[in-house]
């Protein structure tokens, strides 16, 4: 009887390895992998700094007209003659430095699909950017005592603005993308523009302050990553362009030379006139950082198993 429940037992325990390895094996579950969403709206502010460009031509024309008097003394005409000499022209073309720093907000909206996104941002800058450049003609004198003509121009960008899209690519929390739309801005310029030409007529100039609102458009490319939940940092760079402008001025200054000879009084009298013309066109290279905050930002769920 022993012997027999023995072998009952033996055959149950070699029995029961064979019969699990026929049992179907369950796999554990796998759980999605989960990354940073982008998707949502957000606001932020910036800091940073611009390299602006004031690409500036002149281009002026003066003619300088000479009458000679004789009288008598008692004021009777005797002769006169006028010479109005060939005009001159001057060209030349500079670029001023209008450097500065900037800051301001930005806000947008971002969706994600998969690894991209894309998105649309506006922002605007407070700039402390200022600059000017100077002529002095003829060009191959350079300024000094023996310079005909001399002109300036200043510039100053006092905000800027922009409305622009984003498209990027997503690696969980870090965002590279390109950005390019709309630009606009508000720039002062103030050119001045004086002759000495003549060899009786004084040094004269002429102002022009202007106060224009320019539309062009901005380019540019930069990298957001988070910082701690819907807080993340951002760096970036743009390329500004503003388009051109013209100014246009004008003026006339006349001076005199009298002597008495004799019984005669000869009057010499010379006036010249210039007209100038100018035109900029304003750029601008900014490099930036700031940070956003993203509103209702959740995990995008990328992949299930």
């Amino acid at each position: 009887m022993s012997k027999l429940l023995f072998g009952a037992a033996a055959l149950a325990i070699i029995s029961v390895p064979a019969f699990a390895a026929d049992m179907p094996l369950k796999a554990p579950p796998i759980v999605a992998p989960v990354i940073y969403s982008w998707t949502g709206f957000y606001v932020g502010g910036n800091v940073g700094y611009s390299w602006g460009r004031g690409n500036t031509y002149l281009t002026e024309a003066t003619q300088t007209t000479t009458t000679a008097t004789i009288t008598t003394l008692a004021g009777q005409p005797i002769a006169a003659a006028t010479v109005a000499a060939a005009p001159i022209f001057f060209t030349g073309s500079n670029r001023a430095d209008v450097n500065g720093w900037l800051g301001g907000f930005q806000a947008g909206y971002n969706y994600q699909v998969n690894r991209w996104v894309l998105g649309v941002e506006g922002d605007f800058q407070w700039t402390g950017e200022r600059g000017g450049t100077s002529f002095c003609f003829p060009v191959n004198v350079g300024c000094g005592p023996a310079t005909a003509a001399v002109g300036s121009a200043d510039y100053s960008l006092r905000w800027l603005g922009t409305l622009r899209g984003r498209a990027g690519i997503a690696a969980d929390k870090w965002l590279f993308y390109v950005t390019g739309g709309l630009a606009v801005g508000d720039i002062r310029a103030n050119y001045a523009d004086g002759i000495a030409a003549g060899l009786l007529t004084p040094v004269t100039f002429a102002f022009i302050n202007q106060s224009f609102t320019r539309v062009g458009w901005a380019a540019g490319a930069g990298v957001e990553g988070v910082i701690s939940g819907n807080w993340t940092w951002k760096a970036e760079y743009l390329h500004v362009d503003l388009g051109g402008n013209d100014a246009l001025a004008a003026g006339v200054t006349t001076g005199a030379f009298a002597a008495v000879i004799g019984d005669f009084r000869t009057t010499i009298r010379q006036t010249t006139g210039f007209a100038s013309a100018y035109n900029s066109r304003f750029t601008d290279d900014i490099l930036r950082v700031g940070v956003n905050y993203r509103f209702g930002a959740a995990p995008l769920v990328v992949a299930k198993y």
